[in-house]
């Protein structure tokens, strides 16, 4: 009733709207380009986007660059079901906008038509570009709100990672200079293009993940994709070491495919299974390195709102290319607990124990790790924080550089901090600070990296 009501009050402004004279010998109704907008908006939103088109039609006869009336154009063809002439619409509203709530709407109303066509991908591209505009804290949630509601409903999910980083190993190169062999009483020298060579690596990587629709509650199958590609600048003290060096030697590239599936085993949802398969193959220094795949399987159970524990099995087989010898198979299990701190942070905890089988004493090996990671609730100073610490032992039961086997103890820690404060079409800069060491009783193999790595995240 309330809304019958408000229709015909509406109606009948329209109405009188749309006389131009009053009574005989009256003088002229004229409506002013402001009060034509605001009339064609609220027909736009009173349901009546005829009228409104019509309205749009005398504004832009008037200016053929009217973006407010371009804008509301747009969302009352799109009302109409015209989805193309919509975007027209909007796509000429943003070419003529020249202020940030001008593009505001463009962008929205871009958003809006091609969300109803089904292309959900670039309704949110628009929406990010929404987002950069908003001429204000509302404007920009509802953009972010509407961005939410797109990708909830979009079965894509695509993902564009790129970073930049200086390494203090590029080659993951011995730290030694010297090394024995096995039963031999004297050291050998290790060649310069073996120890560690510093440098600066740049990567791009893409992954596209497709959601199919469940046939279930509680089920839900991926597909997923990724390439990834990096490269390596050597530093000039690393050509001044080995002159001939070329940073395509240290290039990496890889591609993979798989399918992954979730589905909770009680209807409270509490506790969760995960399967799924990966296939891939990869390229080093310019050369087909492996071709491998992997199996993995893990469950999952929340013990209340606030804590989880999970455990996994993962089995994969590698292929090298370069040399068969080196190809293996290598089962991994893993146990791990998560909870949410009073202060909100996260905090979690995995041990890992794996087994490697292969023809390469270098390779074959059984290890067990640890790792703990915390991830902070709130931002210190407009960052947002993130760390972790592992460790990691690998004992080798034959070695050809030490007698009665080989043992590497890895430790690792990482620092990440991203920028929300920073923020560029739903994007912030990520700064990531790594160090790693391995520990061996073999020369060649002991190693150490730091690195800085500059990256993006989203923050929508």
């Amino acid at each position: 009733m309330r809304r019958a009501m408000r229709l015909a009050v509406v109606a009948a402004g329209l109405a009188a709207g749309l006389t131009l004279a009053t009574s005989a010998g009256s003088d002229p109704v004229t409506l002013d380009a402001n009060a034509l907008r605001q009339l064609a908006f609220t027909a736009m939103k009173a349901g009546f986007a005829e009228q409104a088109i019509g309205y749009t039609d005398a504004l832009l006869n008037r200016d053929p660059s009217d973006t407010t009336a371009l804008t509301i154009r747009s969302q009352a063809l799109r009302s109409l079901g015209r989805a193309e002439a919509a975007r027209a619409a909007a796509r000429a509203a943003w070419a003529a906008s020249d202020s940030d709530p001008e593009r505001f709407g463009a962008s929205m109303a871009m958003a809006q038509a091609l969300s109803t066509e089904g292309r959900r991908t670039a309704a949110q591209w628009w929406l990010r570009r929404a987002g950069q505009a908003a001429p204000n804290a509302r404007a920009e949630a509802v953009a972010r709100r509407d961005f939410a509601y797109v990708k909830s409903r979009n079965p894509w999910d695509i993902q564009i990672n790129v970073s930049a980083a200086p390494s203090s190993n590029v080659n993951n190169g011995s730290q030694q200079d010297r090394l024995t062999l096995a039963g031999l009483p004297f050291e050998f020298e290790i060649p310069a293009d073996a120890q560690a060579l510093s440098g600066f690596e740049t990567g791009l990587g893409l992954r596209a993940t497709y959601r199919f629709a469940p046939t279930a509650p509680n089920r839900l199958t991926r597909a997923n994709f990724g390439v990834l590609v990096q490269a390596v600048t050597p530093s000039s003290e690393a050509r001044a070491r080995v002159p001939d060096i070329e940073g395509s030697d240290f290039s990496y590239a890889a591609i993979e495919a798989g399918l992954a599936h979730r589905r909770a085993l009680n209807p409270a949802g509490a506790t969760t299974l995960s399967f799924g398969v990966t296939g891939g193959h990869n390229w080093y220094g310019g050369a087909a390195l492996s071709d491998y795949l992997q199996l993995q399987t893990g469950i999952e159970h929340r013990l209340n709102g606030k804590s989880a524990i999970n455990a996994g099995l993962a089995a994969d087989r590698v292929l090298r290319i370069d040399s068969s010898r080196q190809s293996s198979d290598r089962v991994e299990a893993s146990l791990g607990y998560g909870r949410v701190l009073a202060s909100g942070d996260q905090v979690s905890l995995e041990v890992t124990a794996a087994r490697a089988v292969s023809g390469s004493a270098e390779i074959g090996n059984e290890a067990v790790g640890l790792t703990l990671d915390w991830t902070r609730q709130t931002p210190v100073a407009g960052l947002g924080l993130s760390a972790g610490l592992g460790i990691e032992q690998r004992v080798y039961a034959q070695s050809r550089y030490v007698a009665g086997g080989r043992e590497d103890i890895r430790l690792s820690a990482n620092l990440t901090m991203s920028f929300d404060t920073l923020d560029y079409l739903g994007f912030s800069p990520v700064l990531d600070l790594r160090a790693t060491r391995n520990r061996s009783n073999a020369a060649l193999f002991d190693t150490q990296d730091f690195g800085i790595t500059l990256g993006i995240k989203s923050s929508f």
